[in-house]
């Protein structure tokens, strides 16, 4: 499928269910918040520093940034609402329902 804006096309991006199903391993589990609002965390991994999958996870937050989100989302706990997350800074803004 396809959107059209003016002269542009864009096309719908798509995933690697493996690149996806790789970061939910690395990722560092998230905290649960007892309050509901809006609030920040950043994202790490549980890997040891000076690990090949340590550089691996890094890398795919760098180049796989489509990839990397879904698997976020997909790791959230449950009343947590997914609204925004920053690559550059490594931050994810999060809503507790």
């Amino acid at each position: 499928m396809s959107l059209r804006l003016g002269n542009q096309v864009n096309k719908q991006q798509r995933c690697s269910s493996i690149v996806v199903s790789h970061v939910k391993e690395l990722l560092m589990p998230f905290q649960t918040r007892y309050t509901r609002g809006e609030y920040t965390v950043q994202v790490s991994t549980a890997v040891e520093p000076h690990n090949k999958l340590y550089s691996l996870f890094w890398k795919y937050q760098s180049r796989f940034t489509l990839e990397f989100t879904r698997a976020i989302i997909e790791s959230l706990p449950r009343g947590t609402e997914f609204v925004s997350y920053d690559h550059l800074n490594n931050t994810l803004t999060l809503n507790k329902q």
